[in-house]
This record gives structure tokens, sequence and C-alpha cells, in this order.
């Protein structure tokens, strides 16, 4: 009896969770009342205290739970890359993350919207810039990019692609038809001449 206790409490847990994500996704966080979460949940708004103490507590619960989901797809890709040559690792590196990124469009969107993504930080960022880095000092080594420029190389592909999500989260287009097109600008500008 406690077990399906327990299962039906994290089925209504889920339900309001995924409510407060598609609301703040199309509305924003002050656009989303925590009356219009619990309605699109299926639940009483004092059902939500009996969950979340305030909205807060609900954001934290929302970006731990879908980091949780994230954060192991996002770590597969990076694995699947290691033992590639560096352009063919930053193209699957490039076209692997928007590719996740669009599965998870709703939650990125709420991420790039509020606050708690910047004042919050994850282990999944570590993790992406320490792939970044990694991949740009295989890219050293194999002389494909110029040692002289790789100071900045981490932050011009991190920066593009965050670039990349804000503007597609925006007008709706996947993320990953921009895959190309990074990397080709990326080496455009890194290659060793």
């Amino acid at each position: 009896m406690r077990a399906l206790k327990t299962q039906l409490r994290e089925a209504v847990r889920a339900q309001i969770l995924d409510a407060a994500e598609e609301l703040i996704a199309a509305r924003g966080l002050h656009g989303a009342a925590l009356a219009q979460i619990a309605r699109k949940a299926g639940v009483a708004v004092g059902t939500l205290y009996n969950y979340f103490a305030d909205r807060d507590a609900m954001m934290r619960a929302l970006f731990e739970s879908r980091r949780a989901s994230l954060r192991p797809k996002l770590l597969a890709v990076i694995a699947e890359g290691q033992g590639l040559p560096f352009e063919k690792r930053l193209r699957h590196f490039v076209h692997g993350m928007l590719a996740v990124f669009d599965e998870h469009r709703r939650f990125l969107k709420v991420s790039l919207e509020t606050e708690y993504s910047r004042t919050h930080p994850s282990a999944m960022a570590a993790d992406l810039n320490a792939a970044i880095e990694t991949m740009v000092s295989a890219g050293i080594a194999e002389k494909a990019i110029d040692a002289k420029k790789a100071s900045f190389f981490g932050s011009m592909i991190t920066g593009t692609l965050k670039a990349i999500l804000m503007k597609r989260a925006v007008d709706g287009e996947p993320f990953a038809n921009d895959a190309d097109t990074l990397v080709a600008l990326f080496l455009d500008g890194a290659r060793r001449k």
C-alpha cells in the first residue's frame, strides 16, 4: 500500500512539473501563475503546496528533474565522440548536443527565460565545458586548429551554441539545422593557415 501511495505521489509531482514546464515555456515565468499550473496539472492550488513550499521550490525541483534526465544523454554524446579525429568529433558533438536540446526544447526555453540556470549552475555545464576544452586540446594536438588562437576557442564554441539555442528557442526551428553552419564557422576561423 505504501508503494502505491509513493507511486501516486511521484505521478502527481511529475504532472505538476510537466504543467509548470509547459506553461513557463509558453508564457514565461511571470505569465504562468501557480493557479494556472495547478489547473493544467489537474490539481487544486493547495495541492501544489503539499509538494512544493513555494514557486522557488517548484523551480528547483523542475531544474533538478530535467537536468537529471538531460545530463546522461549529453554525457553519452560526449563519450561516443571520444575516439574520433578532431573535425569528426566536433561535428558529432555539435550535432549530438543540438539533437538532445531539440528533444528537451521546452525545458531549454524555460532555462533561457528564467534566471534560475544562471543563479544555480549545474554539473552539466561543467561537463560540457570540459568536453569542449578536451576537444580543443585534441584539435591542437592533431594540428587541425591553430594553437596560437586556442585560448578563446572553447568560449567561441560555447557562445555560438548558446546563440543558436536562444535564437531557435524563440523562432521554433530545430536546433540541429544549424549544426553544420556552426562547425564550418568555427573551423574557418580556427584552422591552421
